[in-house]
């Protein structure tokens, strides 16, 4: 259920991929009234799954709590009425290719000129200026060229990615923080500001990019690919490290090397082990880590991922259970925060949905609106904020320039 706190903000979307309509998300999922752009000629939402069940589940995902409207973007009139209804707005959050909004008559500067206050959040894959402002990519494109892929994998196979469209999500994410941050300052000075976002430039400044990157920085070390549970572990205590099979499904561990010895032994149950000299040092243990393995999978055996998460917070060993896309839906802990949320959508019927990402203290919930039909909004929206009147409706609908519903 979606939050109040940005009540009152209007933010114009036109969008497509992951990061700026998950950037505009997260404003619809604090209160803020998203109306998205559309084209009239969009297949309808009811019809995607008979040609990419992925595409449908993304648009439903990204565009709950949103608004549509459909509207032709290659005719003067519709042109005319984006510019009008993006000088109602607050915020504008767009992904077209550098100067494409210029020529749709809403770039930063004309709308500045009428609109001091306005802001304007650009996310492109690298930036609206450079020698690849103009190119496109995917999140293949982007995990490779920000150096993220060189480190992931075995050494003697290709580098890998990581699943899902994390530099994307990361973006949008980002953009979201600043747009928010760019909104503010406005409401202090009344002045607005043009956001440019590259997310190659975003992924590039991870944290975890950042941190992995160190001894190059400092030393000109390179980060080369090794044995990912050595990696992990620094080198040190690499039996406990990475994922592991238990009596009930897997659980994922990183101790964080040897000062965490004393905790793997205690967890396990077996504390002797600290004074078995087989085992004594770090090398030690590294050495006879087929051993140390061997005891350590055992206890794994005999106990269930609930189990082997309990004792590991009770030792103070980070890890925890591996759990299908059900068992998280149905966890105990998320549903007593009412974390995941149903939302009830005309044609697909019950969905689950993440929940907030930040809970504000003592600010009011509403009832989530499912994704719309694209062109659902078009007549309310153009009504109520542009101030067309139903008779102009009518004939705009009828000459193709909006589609209604």
């Amino acid at each position: 259920m979606p939050q109040v706190a940005l009540d009152g903000i209007r933010v114009l979307e036109l969008s497509d991929g992951i990061a700026a309509p998950y950037c505009a998300k997260m404003f619809s999922d604090y209160g803020a009234d998203v109306v998205r752009i559309d084209a009239p000629d969009s297949p309808p939402t009811s019809a995607l799954d008979a040609n990419n069940a992925e595409q449908v589940a993304l648009y439903l995902h990204l565009n709950a709590n949103k608004r549509s409207v459909a509207l032709d973007l290659e005719s003067e009139r519709g042109r005319g009425l984006l510019r009008d209804l993006a000088l109602q707005c607050d915020a504008i959050v767009e992904s077209m290719s550098p100067g494409v909004a210029e020529g749709l008559g809403i770039g930063y500067e004309a709308l500045s000129s009428d609109r001091p206050d306005i802001v304007m959040t650009s996310v492109t894959p690298f930036g609206q200026t450079g020698p690849y402002s103009d190119w496109g990519y995917t999140e293949l494109t982007i995990f490779a060229m920000t150096g993220a892929m060189n480190r992931e994998g075995l050494p003697n196979r290709y580098p890998l990615k990581y699943g899902g469209e994390i530099a994307q999500y990361f973006a949008g994410t980002t953009a979201a923080a600043a747009t928010m941050a760019a909104l503010a300052g406005a409401a202090f000075s009344g002045v607005g500001d043009w956001i440019d976002i590259s997310i190659m430039e975003v992924m590039a400044g991870h944290p975890h990019q950042v941190g992995r990157r160190g001894p190059f920085a400092y030393s000109g070390e390179t980060d080369n690919r090794t044995d990912p549970r050595t990696s992990s572990a620094g080198g040190r205590e690499p039996y406990a490290v990475g994922t592991f099979k238990c009596k009930d499904g897997y659980v994922s561990f990183l101790p964080l090397g040897s000062r965490m010895w004393p905790n793997i032994s205690q967890m396990i149950g077996q504390t002797e082990l600290q004074q078995d000299p087989r085992f004594a040092t770090p090398e030690d243990r590294t050495e006879n880590r087929h051993e140390l393995e061997e005891i350590f999978q055992s206890w794994l055996d005999a106990h269930t991922r609930m189990e082997v998460f309990e004792a590991a917070q009770k030792a103070g060993l980070p890890g925890g259970p591996v759990l299908h896309s059900h068992e998280t839906v149905d966890n105990e802990h998320f549903r007593s925060r009412n974390y995941f949320q149903d939302i009830v959508h005309p044609v697909y019927g019950h969905l689950w949905h993440t929940g907030l990402p930040v809970m504000l203290r003592d600010v009011p919930r509403t009832a989530s609106s499912p994704a719309p039909h694209i062109g659902l909004n078009s007549r309310d929206v153009l009504m109520e904020i542009v101030g067309l009147p139903e008779s102009d409706i009518i004939e705009l609908e009828d000459s193709g320039v909006i589609r209604n519903g």
